[in-house]
C-alpha cells in the first residue's frame, strides 16, 4: 500500500499547553520561546543582526515564530503532552541539539515526568556544541546518551564531511567506493571539503535499551530512508512519532511507501520548497517535512 501525501490543515492547537518565557537573554546568546538560551557562535548571522545579540536584553515570547522550524516545534510539543510516565527522544543528525534542549524545557513545564534523550551527531564542533548547549540550559548531557556518530542504516564506519560549523549544517555521510580504499588516514580533502572517518550508528543500537521511542527526529541530509528502511520492526515495535527532514523527491516517495506498507497514518507531508499557510503566514519550506503517527502505540 502506497500512502498518498497529504496537504491537511496544521494545527497550532498544541501551543495553548505552554507559557512563553520572559526574561533576560545574556549578551552572546539568543532566545527561543522556552526559554532555550543559544549562543549565537552557533549560527553565521548577518553583522547587523549579530550585533543585536552582543548585548543583554529583555525579551518576551508569545510562542514560537512562524517559520520553517514551525513543524518541530508543533510536533515535539505533541509528543510531550501525549507521554506518560517517561519521554524519550531521539535526533539524528541533531547539530547543537537544539530540539532535544527544547524537549527537556517542554516537559519540565508541562508535566515533570522524566525525560530521557538521545541525540546523534558526527560532525565534531557541532556535538561539542550538543554538549555545551545542554551545560547553558542547565540539562545534565551525562545523565543522556549524546553520541559522536553518524546515523545509518548499520552500524559501522563512514565517511563524513565536516568544517565550516557556524555557516554550514548539512554534513552527511559520503557515498564514494573510491573512499574506502583509502587507508592510514582519518581525515582527507574531498569535493573541496574536509572530510573524516566517523562511527555509525543505526536505529537497532540506539533504541535498544529503551522500550519506546515517543519521538524521533531526523534530519540527516538524504540517509533518512536508508536508516529508516532498515529497521520496519523497530518502527513498528518501540517508535511512535517520526518527523523526518527530506532532502530530495526520490526519498519522499520512498518514504511514502515505506511508512505507508507499515499502516502508519501521515500527520504532515510537504514536498521540497512546498508553500503552507500556519496561522495565516504564508510559508515556503527549504526542506521538505513528512510527519508519521504509529497507529500500534
Amino acid at each position: 500500500m502506497t500512502a498518498q501525501p497529504l496537504t491537511p490543515a496544521v494545527s497550532t492547537a498544541v501551543l495553548k499547553h505552554f507559557k512563553g518565557w520572559n526574561g533576560i537573554v545574556p549578551a552572546g546568546f539568543f532566545a527561543y520561546f522556552l526559554g532555550n538560551l543559544t549562543r549565537a557562535d552557533y549560527w553565521a548571522f548577518p553583522e547587523d543582526i549579530r550585533r543585536l545579540y552582543d548585548h543583554e536584553r529583555l525579551e518576551t515570547f508569545s510562542g514560537p515564530s512562524v517559520d520553517d522550524n514551525i513543524f518541530d516545534w508543533l510536533v515535539l510539543l505533541e509528543a510531550v503532552i501525549e507521554a506518560r510516565d517517561e519521554f524519550t527522544m531521539v535526533a539524528l543528525g541533531a547539530g547543537w541539539g537544539r530540539w532535544l534542549v527544547a524537549a527537556a524545557l517542554a516537559v519540565e513545564q508541562f508535566s515533570q515526568i522524566p525525560c530521557r534523550l538521545i541525540g546523534v551527531e558526527a560532525e565534531p564542533t557541532h556535538f561539542q556544541w550538543m554538549l555545551q548547549h545542554f551545560r547553558d540550559n542547565h540539562v545534565d548531557p551525562a545523565k543522556h546518551d549524546l553520541i559522536e556518530a553518524a546515523a545509518s542504516g548499520q552500524a559501522g564506519h563512514a565517511w563524513f564531511y565536516f568544517g565550516k560549523p557556524s555557516s554550514w549544517y548539512g554534513q552527511s555521510i559520503i557515498r564514494d567506493k573510491a573512499l574506502d580504499k583509502v587507508s592510514g588516514k582519518t581525515e582527507v580533502d574531498y569535493n573541496s571539503e574536509k572530510a573524516r572517518r566517523v562511527r555509525t550508528v543505526d536505529l537497532a543500537e540506539l533504541t535498544g535499551r529503551y522500550r519506546k521511542i515517543d519521538y524521533l527526529h531526523m534530519d540527516v541530509q538524504g540517509a533518512e530512508y536508508d536508516i529508516l528502511a532498515a529497521a520496519p520492526g523497530i518502527l513498528k515495535r518501540k517508535i511512535k512519532r517520526v518527523l523526518v527532514g527530506t532532502h530530495s523527491k526520490e526519498i519522499e516517495n520512498s518514504l511514502r511507501n515505506l511508512f505507508g506498507n507499515l499502516g502508519w497514518i501521515c500527520q504532515y507531508d510537504f514536498s521540497i520548497g512546498g508553500d503552507v499557510v500556519v496561522d495565516g503566514v504564508a510559508l515556503t519550506l527549504g526542506d521538505g517535512v513528512q510527519v508519521w503517527l504509529n497507529p500500534t502505540l
